[in-house]
């Protein structure tokens, strides 16, 4: 298990949560390799998971990220993104 370091952002923790895309066929097969899905926590420093000063994120999109690194990029904008105010329903005004 690797570990990065955190992104502080404007007061706050970014955390990029990157897990393979759900991939299901009539047999039942899955593909690791048809991408990945994203999304962030976004906390106040030292928040513990689950309270208020932490809240995740999903970006939704209609179509997979094929690599990983590229995945954990756009997490972090999207958490940037939502501490900027430029994702309409998403805040963390109120954290």
């Amino acid at each position: 298990m690797s570990t990065h370091p955190i992104l502080l952002y404007k007061g706050y923790e970014l955390h990029p949560l990157v897990f393979p895309r759900t991939f299901s066929r009539f047999d039942g097969h899955s593909r690791f390799a048809e991408g990945y899905d994203v999304a962030v926590r976004i906390c106040r420093p030292a928040a513990i998971a689950g309270s208020a000063a932490s809240r995740v994120f999903r970006l939704d999109q209609s179509h997979a990220f094929s690599d990983f690194g590229v995945a954990r990029r756009a997490a972090r904008q999207q958490g940037k993104d939502i501490i900027d105010g430029k994702v309409n329903g998403a805040s963390v005004i109120d954290m």
